[in-house]
C-alpha cells in the first residue's frame, strides 16, 4: 500500500512547498472540529465522555487511536432559562468543537476567567455539539407547513398527556374524552369535577 502520510520529495522542492509542508504539519498538531462517539453521559445530560472517531497516525502511517475526552460540555439551543433539551445517549455520533484556549476554569466556575494553561486547540477543551450520522429518528418535532410532533410513546403538553392512540389524559389521570360528571341537572347548574 502506498504510504500517503510521509514527506514527499515535492514537499521540499521549493521554498513555497516547504512552507506549505511546515504549515500543514503545524495544523495537524491542533484540533478544531471533528466527529465524536459518546461513551458516557452525565446524569443531568450536561456533560459527555466522547471519543474522537478519526484516528491519528504516525509518520509511517500507523493508526493511533484517540483517547476519550472526559466531561465535554453539551451544547443545547437555549435562551435564558428556556431551552430545547435532548440528553445525548451512549452510542450517539456528533460534532465536537475544540475551543481556542483552555476552558477548564470557565467550566468549573461558569464565570469569565483567564485560561488555566497555555493549551490551545486541544481535545481536552472540546464541546459536544450534538448528533450527526445517527439513525433516522422515530420521535421528533418537524417544522414544515405545519409543526408536526411525532412520538410513538405519547406527548406531555402542559399537564395533558396525548397517548399514541389519540386519547387525552389530564395530569390527574382523568381521560378527557371519556370522563363523566356527576350531579348534573338540566338548567343553569354547574357540574362537579371530573370522575
Amino acid at each position: 500500500m502506498k504510504d500517503l502520510f510521509t514527506v514527499r520529495p515535492q514537499d521540499m522542492l521549493t521554498d513555497a512547498n516547504a512552507q506549505d509542508f511546515i504549515m500543514r504539519q503545524f495544523l495537524m498538531k491542533h484540533a478544531f472540529i471533528g466527529l465524536g462517539l459518546v461513551h458516557d453521559v452525565s446524569e443531568s445530560g450536561d456533560f459527555v465522555d466522547v471519543q474522537p472517531m478519526v484516528h491519528g497516525f504516525s509518520g509511517g502511517g500507523e493508526k493511533i487511536e484517540r483517547g476519550t475526552i472526559f466531561g465535554a460540555p453539551v451544547w443545547r439551543l437555549q435562551r435564558g432559562n428556556s431551552a430545547v433539551i435532548m440528553k445525548p445517549m451512549v452510542g450517539d455520533i456528533g460534532l465536537i468543537a475544540m475551543c481556542d484556549r483552555d476552558i477548564s476554569t470557565v467550566k468549573s466556575t461558569k464565570s469569565p476567567a483567564l485560561p488555566n494553561s497555555n493549551r490551545s486547540h486541544s481535545y481536552a477543551d472540546a464541546i459536544y455539539l450534538g448528533g450527526v450520522l445517527n439513525d433516522n429518528p422515530t420521535q421528533y418535532i418537524e417544522f414544515s407547513d405545519k409543526i408536526n410532533i411525532i412520538s410513538p410513546y405519547g406527548i406531555n403538553l402542559n399537564g395533558v398527556t396525548i397517548h399514541p392512540d389519540g386519547r387525552l389524559e389530564l395530569v390527574t389521570g382523568v381521560i378527557v374524552d371519556t370522563h363523566v360528571h356527576g350531579g348534573v341537572e338540566s338548567g343553569g347548574s354547574n357540574t362537579q369535577g371530573p370522575e
